[in-house]
């Protein structure tokens, strides 16, 4: 049987995992004199610490860092690829993947998963779920993408200027957010930008919209993945999991940590968010 292995970005909030087939190709935070390689040169801790007086911006891991990474999978013995990305519309990573999968040999699929942190990287669990039990690609592949709309991001922040900074959020969403201080609830829409489901008066009353979202959405399902991320303080998230308690002990697979540098140069340490997979 020929091995397939799993290629995504460091967007998707999964660590690598040669031995399970996971191969991560970092993003970059970069600052004035240095730039420094997601979840391999800088922790978020380290980006927090930084963030305010040396505003940092995030790049795309090049061409050539795909292709290097292509030939690690090679020589790791696999020959397909199952290439799953963040959103094109969030990133450049799309695309220098892109390009470097067309620029070599190997078979592959890509997936632009239209998500971005755990929510992309559910969908990067579910595919490693489904390896032993799909060995043509295509149809690998298939299953993947009839599950993106099945997967959700639900996210807050009490600062609303990272976004802005990383011109993910216009000026006007921001101003708004900030004057009158409203929690914006964000999510992704159909075409993977970031777009903002609600506005709510007071941190309780967005924590709370958050698990009725969650809740709703999940009240049927037979089976689905769960996960929780979070910025600078791990505090952060103690209210929604304890809110949340009984559908994090009936997932399928719970993840939970902190956003990656990368993520979190475009959300600040604020944030925390739900994301979750309905499988069945």
């Amino acid at each position: 049987m020929e091995k397939i292995a799993i290629l995504t970005d460091s967007a998707s909030n999964i660590k690598e995992n040669i031995s399970e087939g996971i191969f991560v190709v970092p993003l970059y935070v970069n600052f004035e004199n240095e730039s420094k390689r997601d979840l391999l040169e800088i922790s978020p801790s380290e980006l927090f610490a930084r963030i305010d007086e040396e505003k940092p911006y995030t790049s795309a891991p090049s061409i050539e860092d795909f292709r290097e990474k292509i030939k690690m999978i090679w020589e790791a013995g696999y020959s397909k690829i199952l290439a799953i990305a963040v959103s094109h519309a969030l990133s450049g990573s799309y695309n220098a993947m892109r390009l470097a999968l067309e620029s070599q040999d190997m078979e592959y699929v890509l997936i632009d998963s239209l998500n971005i942190t755990m929510s992309e990287g559910l969908l990067v669990m579910y595919a490693k779920s489904l390896i032993d039990k799909v060995d043509d690609l295509d149809q690998l592949a298939k299953k993947i993408g009839e599950k993106i709309k099945d997967t959700r991001l639900i996210a807050t922040v009490s600062d609303l200027k990272y976004l802005i900074r990383g011109g993910r959020l216009s000026t006007v969403e921001g101003l708004i957010g900030g004057t009158l201080r409203i929690n914006p609830v964000l999510g992704l829409d159909e075409k993977g930008t970031i777009k903002n489901c609600k506005s709510v008066m007071g941190k309780k009353r967005t924590l709370n919209f958050i698990v009725d979202e969650t809740k709703k959405a999940l009240q049927k399902a037979e089976k689905y993945y769960l996960a929780i991320a979070y910025g600078k303080d791990k505090e952060d998230i103690a209210g929604i999991k304890e809110k949340l308690s009984d559908l994090i002990e009936g997932a399928n697979l719970y993840l939970e940590g902190p956003v990656t540098a990368v993520l979190g140069t475009h959300s600040g340490p604020s944030v925390y968010a739900v994301s979750f997979l309905k499988i069945k």
